[in-house]
């Protein structure tokens, strides 16, 4: 049979990935986002709002948030050709305690199981991207990184860790781990103030994502960055609504520009994107 693929993601798309050494192993012929006639056509879609493409089978958060791959389809390992990968890609844990309302993760009613990244790691590679929405809340989170340090792989970070959950010991798990770029973290309410500079106190220096627009004023948004900045991390602004107020405020921040002031507001006074 021949196989299209198609997607609103930008990069890759895990979902198709594994979809396609599927019917790959059976002998199908695969492309992706490909034009003409096909026997079959597979569509994996992300965001609700994207144009879609006429498919026979298809699902993903942009479909229904819940819709899962077939159990024989899930259990592959990813085709990294399908995309020209260089890295492995896939989840350790995918859960996450966290009830965030902006999140899309907690509808998704994701299995609260631990796997090996030899679930999904090629050999071939030396570098693999995990994907856990919250990996220092699997009690096995340990494993996942002695396992990384066995393969002497470095990690491409996807999401953000948990600095609620930061102790000693994580702290020096990811000094301990090679990273390609920097580490993420995140504070996205003024409710977790403690336990979020707490763990920036311990995390090795970071990106630091953080969520305006949503239920903090512009005063605390001035408070959690200058507090990012005073522990050596970098803030990295994600706009809720992407209002024209919020898109001049992450290109402030983004500048770096508030590195030469005393504070973070004084900073915001003298910059141009702010008129």
């Amino acid at each position: 049979m021949n196989i299209n693929l198609l997607t609103d993601a930008t990069k890759h798309n895990l979902a198709l990935m594994k979809i396609s050494a599927f019917h790959k192993e059976h002998d199908d012929n695969v492309y992706l986002k490909g034009v003409g006639s096909f026997d079959l056509t597979y569509g994996s879609w992300l965001f609700d709002f994207s144009p879609k493409g006429v498919c026979d089978i298809e699902g993903g958060p942009g479909i229904d948030v819940q819709s899962k791959l077939p159990i024989p389809i899930m259990d592959v390992k990813p085709d990294y050709d399908l995309y020209g990968l260089d890295f492995s890609l896939g989840f350790t844990w995918s859960w996450c305690p966290r009830k965030c309302s902006f999140c899309i993760v907690p509808k998704q009613d994701n299995p609260i199981t631990h796997k090996s990244i030899w679930d999904f790691h090629d050999s071939r590679f030396k570098k693999i991207c995990l994907l856990n929405n919250n990996t220092f809340s699997d009690p096995e989170w340990k494993e996942t990184f002695e396992e990384i340090w066995d393969a002497g792989l470095t990690v491409i970070d996807e999401n953000g860790y948990d600095l609620r959950l930061m102790d000693e010991e994580k702290a020096a798990a990811l000094k301990k781990t090679r990273f390609q770029g920097y580490r993420h973290y995140a504070w996205d309410h003024m409710r977790d103030e403690t336990k979020i500079l707490n763990g920036l106190r311990l995390a090795p220096r970071g990106i630091v994502y953080v969520l305006i627009g949503y239920n903090t004023t512009r005063e605390e948004d001035f408070h959690r960055i200058q507090k990012i900045h005073d522990l050596k991390h970098d803030p990295y602004i994600m706009p809720y609504n992407r209002t024209k107020s919020e898109m001049a405020f992450k290109r402030f921040v983004d500048s770096r520009m508030y590195r030469k002031f005393k504070t973070i507001k004084e900073a915001w006074k003298n910059y141009n994107g702010s008129k």
